[in-house]
C-alpha cells in the first residue's frame, strides 16, 4: 500500500487579532520580582518573552496576570496569549484546559475564532506533531482521539465562523485528518486480515467506503473488500466490489483480484 505524505501545514500565522503595541524593548530577562510589577508590566515583559522564544518565562508572566488581573481587557489579552505561550511550550493540556475556560467565560468574544483553531491545532500537534515521525507504526492499535476532537474542533470553527482567517488552515486541516483517520482504519482492516478475520475485515473495509469517502484508503478498502468477500465464498458481494473499484478507480492495480 503507497504511503500517504504527511504534510503539515507550518506557515500558519498564529498572531493575535488586537494584539496590544509591541513594547520598546525586550525585558524577557527582566529579572524584577512578579509581585511588584503591575498587569500592563507583566503584559510588556510577557511579550517581550514571546518575541524572543522564551515560551517558559511567557507563561510565568502570563499566568501571572490570569491570577492577580482575572477581569479586563489585558486580561482577556493575557489568556489569549498564554493559550498560544501554552502550545509553543508544547503544554498542550493546559492550552486545553485555558482554552476551554476561556470559552466558557467569554463564548462570544472576538476572537473566539483564534481559541477554537488553537484548540484544534493542539489536538493535532499532540498526535502528529513535527516530531512525531513514527505515526504509521502500531496504527492498528494507536488511539485516534486527539485526531477526532481536533476535527470537531476545526468543524466548528469553519461552521461558526466561516470568513474567519483561520478558517482556510482549518479547512485543509480536516482534509489531512480525515485521510490519516480512513488510513488508520485501514490499518485495523488489514490487520484483521492476516488473522483470518475476514468478517471484521470486511466490515472495518466498509466503514471506511461509507465514512471517508474521496480519501486514498478507499480503493484499497474497496479491493479489502473485494478480498475478504471472495475468501468468506461470498462472490456476488466481491464481484459487486470488484465493479465498484473498476468504475471509480480504473487505473487502480487489480493484479491481486
Amino acid at each position: 500500500m503507497q504511503k500517504n505524505v504527511l504534510v503539515i501545514f507550518a506557515g500558519v500565522l498564529f498572531a493575535l487579532a488586537g494584539c496590544s503595541s509591541t513594547p520598546d524593548k525586550d525585558a524577557s530577562t527582566d529579572d524584577t520580582k512578579l509581585e511588584v510589577m503591575n498587569a500592563q508590566q507583566l503584559f510588556d515583559r510577557a511579550k517581550g518573552a514571546t518575541r524572543s522564544g522564551n515560551y517558559t518565562r511567557a507563561v510565568e508572566l502570563l499566568e501571572e496576570i490570569d491570577t492577580r488581573y482575572p477581569f479586563g481587557s489585558i486580561s482577556e489579552q493575557a489568556k489569549l496569549d498564554l493559550i498560544y505561550a501554552y502550545f509553543k511550550k508544547g503544554d498542550y493540556e493546559a492550552g486545553q484546559a485555558l482554552a476551554d475556560r476561556f470559552l466558557r467565560q467569554h463564548p462570544q468574544h472576538e476572537n473566539a475564532d483564534y481559541v477554537y483553531y488553537m484548540k484544534g491545532v493542539m489536538h493535532f500537534e499532540s498526535e502528529v506533531g513535527f516530531f512525531k515521525d513514527t505515526f504509521q507504526a502500531d496504527l492498528e492499535t494507536r488511539d485516534t482521539t486527539n485526531l477526532e476532537a481536533a476535527f470537531d474542533n476545526f468543524r466548528t470553527l469553519v461552521e461558526v465562523y466561516p470568513e474567519s482567517r483561520y478558517s482556510p488552515d482549518a479547512r485543509k486541516r480536516m482534509i489531512q485528518i480525515r485521510n490519516l483517520l480512513a488510513e488508520s482504519q485501514l490499518h485495523i482492516a488489514q490487520f484483521y486480515m492476516e488473522r483470518d478475520t475476514y468478517v471484521a475485515a470486511a466490515n472495518r473495509a466498509k466503514y471506511i467506503v461509507e465514512n471517508y469517502p474521496q480519501t486514498p484508503a478507499v480503493p484499497y478498502a474497496l479491493d479489502m473488500l473485494v478480498k475478504a468477500y471472495n475468501l468468506l465464498e461470498v462472490p456476488e458481494l466481491a464481484e459487486q466490489y470488484r465493479k465498484i473499484l473498476l468504475l471509480n478507480y480504473p487505473d487502480y492495480d487489480f493484479a491481486d483480484l
